[in-house]
């Protein structure tokens, strides 16, 4: 299938009686279906003084429900060869799955059942509450893992769901039980919030009334209130910006051979008009290998092997972030460097020739990334959830290459020119040679 021709045209767009929306690709070319969706709310549905609950719910899912118990759930799926899995982001609880098109009504009822009747039973709540802790502990070592919370938490409030470990806090975990999920469960999971597509070796009427029987049972709930995403949660006062007060800080790690450095500031959300052009803003100063921040730190200076860059947002601004890891000894002049790339590109702009070269490699390599099913099925919900319309995959290149520089330096002064960049160096402490 050449997903790059009028995809939109391709695409059936149903609601099911639970609200969920559906979009249905046929695609014969192998006898494989791909199911991608995701719920919005993710942790902004969760309380901060329980933080864990929703890693311990989604995580819970597929560990069993009154039809089945989680060795059935696995057998059924493995025996089959298909695959079914939930995840949990800042926005968004998400699900996938993979089947022969044959085994598609076992995979949909599976999919149905856990989703909207997991048990939470005790014996497994167990196993992924250790599991919970076991990644809280190995995180607490992690230079780069603490480098970035604690950025966010400086920049964003402890409270706020994009500076909050999705993992909760480990004074919480043992304290969370059933109806705690249950409780974030009912909260988190509803039909109006839902949307699914699926693409392969369907028969989209078919495949429609599995749907609606399998989850037409699925609480309708209501969209997120205006707002969810702007506002989340922090500890903040109100008018007081927490990079003011902090905005250097060194997380202390022993025993590691290389410090890494996050500097964070407020993001853009991927709704926002023109996205196109902060995209390759972040593209340009620290998107790719030969981006100017690798070019500074790796070429000029030779303080790392690489350095990077991104916009890590949604329907909320998010976050801003650069990265980089470099020998203790070199902190200091990494953070100037990279500090200075970033004054001197927000004060001079991008060159036509950055723009032009930015342009085609990512309209090119765009393709390349649409080369499954699954891929085509999340950035079609990518591009919805966004704003884009059903023509997101087909208009890409035309609306990337239409950004002109003007846009890309107005979105590089915003990105890079603020005062609000939190800088956040962990591992062991070390004086500059």
């Amino acid at each position: 299938m050449n997903v790059m021709t009028a995809l939109a045209q391709r695409v059936r767009c149903e609601r099911l009686s639970c609200g969920a929306r559906v979009y249905l690709i046929e695609n014969h070319t192998n006898l494989t279906v791909n199911l991608v969706g995701y719920v919005d709310g993710g942790l902004f549905l969760e309380d901060p003084s329980g933080a864990g609950v929703a890693n311990l719910c989604i995580s819970m899912l597929d560990r069993g429900t009154p039809k089945r118990d989680q060795a059935a759930i696995a057998d059924a799926l493995e025996s089959n060869g298909a695959r079914l899995a939930y995840g949990l982001t800042r926005e968004v609880v998400t699900v996938s799955a993979h089947c022969l098109s044959e085994d598609l009504p076992l995979v949909l009822d599976i999919f149905g059942d856990t989703l909207t009747r997991s048990s939470f039973p005790d014996a497994e709540l167990a196993i992924v509450r250790e599991d919970a802790h076991a990644s809280l502990r190995e995180a607490a070592y992690d230079t780069y893992t603490q480098a970035g919370r604690r950025s966010a938490e400086m920049l964003l409030g402890l409270d706020h769901p994009y500076a909050r470990e999705s993992l909760g806090r480990s004074e919480n975990l043992d304290r969370l039980g059933r109806v705690d999920l249950e409780r974030y469960h009912a909260a988190a999971i509803a039909g109006e919030r839902l949307h699914l597509a699926v693409i392969g070796d369907i028969q989209p009427d078919e495949t429609l009334a599995m749907l609606e029987r399998e989850l037409g049972d699925l609480p309708r709930g209501e969209n997120l209130p205006e707002g969810t995403f702007g506002d989340g949660h922090s500890d903040t006062p109100a008018g007081e910006d927490p990079a003011r007060h902090a905005r250097r800080e060194h997380v202390e790690i022993r025993d590691k051979e290389q410090v890494d450095i996050v500097f964070l500031s407020h993001g853009v959300p991927r709704t926002a008009e023109g996205f196109e052009s902060y995209g390759l803003a972040n593209f340009i100063f620290g998107g790719s290998f030969v981006s100017r921040l690798n070019q500074r730190l790796r070429d000029t200076d030779g303080l790392t092997y690489g350095a990077q860059s991104a916009i890590i947002s949604g329907s909320h601004p998010g976050v801003w972030l650069a990265h980089v890891g470099v020998h203790p000894g070199h902190r200091e002049r990494a953070i100037e460097s990279v500090l200075a790339e970033m004054r001197q590109m927000a004060a001079e702009g991008v060159t036509a020739d950055e723009l032009k070269l930015a342009q085609q490699h990512l309209s090119g390599s765009f393709p390349i990334r649409l080369e499954t099913n699954r891929a085509i099925a999340a950035a079609l919900l990518e591009g919805l959830r966004a704003g884009r319309g059903l023509d997101f995959i087909d208009r890409y290149r035309e609306r990337l290459l239409a950004v002109t520089r003007e846009q890309v330096n107005a979105a590089t002064k915003t990105l890079l020119g603020g005062d609000e960049v939190v800088v956040v160096s962990s591992g062991t402490e070390y004086p500059d040679p």
